[in-house]
């Protein structure tokens, strides 16, 4: 190919990817470093009440020669960052005396020690947020590949009439919008939902899922499986259109059985499928905020992500949401450095 050519193809996308995340990402790492308020004097003001004059003193905002307020920017350094880690909890949680049980009294054991630290440290807003993000991660990856692996094998089996429906209604909650896709999930676990009513009917007692941190999890887990199967069943089914007939084939004639099969001959073939499977829903659950936000989730299954929405709109820091979704970026990073590192080297074995 022509350099030429090879210019006007590759330059539309280096030009997006300059324009809608690097010099985002330019903008988010500045705003991080900084910190900026508006400026305030204090002015004294007097109120009349049927018993008399009131004078108090009230902050009011400094106005320019234009009439806007000012605003006062500060270099703040890794300020933001500390702060969205909380350096000051951490500490708090590993100096705390943990030598006694504050209720009974008695010397507590290495276990009860430990677990008092991941108590406290669990507790504080980044790091809760981060626990939770992990665990969903680590738990949604493999089986996305394990239930997408068995979809697209089970919809490879059936007879050709039957495929096309079967690839529809797979597909159907990847279609769906995350929201409405979390809301219907939500729906059906509310108190008095069809849920809730059936186990209560079975005997298991009224279950109130979304006011307990384990079953709102448990949700919040339940949503991502349900939302991000069907991706890796289209791929994966995908790709099993492509394994070689004659070496599946060649390996019955051998003896190989329907599981050695699939072990020995269509997972090899489609590992590439599973790493990119991997890579994609790692950075996709490292993520996670749409079931969060609709399930009202808080505390009991905070996200990253939702730590930085709370920071942007709840406490209408910008600098603190910014240093919060730098250090989601370096998180992903790191996640995925290994696997990136895995594949490299395959990549360079079969070369």
């Amino acid at each position: 190919m022509r350099l030429k050519t090879l210019i006007g193809f590759v330059l539309p996308s280096v030009v997006a990817m300059i324009l809608l995340i690097a010099l985002p990402l330019v903008g988010v790492i500045g705003l991080s470093l900084w910190n900026s308020y508006t400026k305030t004097e204090m002015v004294r003001v007097e109120q009349s009440t049927p018993t008399g004059t009131i004078i108090r003193t009230q902050p009011r905002p400094v106005m320019d020669e234009t009439g806007k307020p000012v605003k006062v920017w500060e270099f703040y350094g890794l300020k933001n960052f500390l702060s969205v880690l909380d350096v000051d909890g951490m500490e708090r949680a590993f100096t705390a005396d943990r030598r006694l049980n504050p209720v009974t009294g008695a010397p507590q054991s290495w276990a009860e020690r430990a677990g008092g630290v991941w108590g406290d440290i669990a507790n504080l807003p980044f790091w809760g947020a981060l626990s939770f993000t992990l665990i969903y991660t680590a738990i949604t990856t493999p089986l996305v590949l394990i239930f997408g692996f068995l979809i697209a094998l089970g919809v490879h089996a059936v007879v050709r009439p039957l495929k096309g429906p079967l690839i529809f209604a797979s597909l159907l909650p990847f279609v769906i919008t995350p929201v409405v896709g979390a809301l219907s999930i939500k729906w059906l676990f509310l108190d008095n939902a069809v849920i809730t009513v059936m186990l209560q009917s079975l005997g298991f007692g009224k279950i109130y899922f979304l006011q307990n941190a384990f079953t709102t999890g448990f949700l919040v887990i339940l949503y991502g499986l349900w939302h991000v199967v069907p991706f890796a069943f289209i791929v994966l089914y995908a790709g099993l259109q492509t394994v070689p007939q004659d070496a599946v084939e060649a390996a019955v004639v051998d003896g190989a059985s329907r599981w050695q099969s699939v072990r020995y001959v269509i997972m090899p073939h489609l590992a590439p499928l599973f790493s990119f499977i991997t890579l994609i829903h790692i950075m996709d659950a490292y993520r996670v905020f749409e079931p969060i936000l609709v399930f009202s989730a808080g505390q009991g299954a905070s996200s990253l992500q939702y730590l930085t929405y709370y920071l942007l709109n709840g406490e209408q820091n910008f600098h603190k949401a910014s240093a919060a979704a730098l250090l989601t970026v370096v998180g992903i990073l790191l996640l995925l450095i290994p696997l990136i590192l895995r594949t490299w080297r395959q990549h360079r074995e079969g070369a």
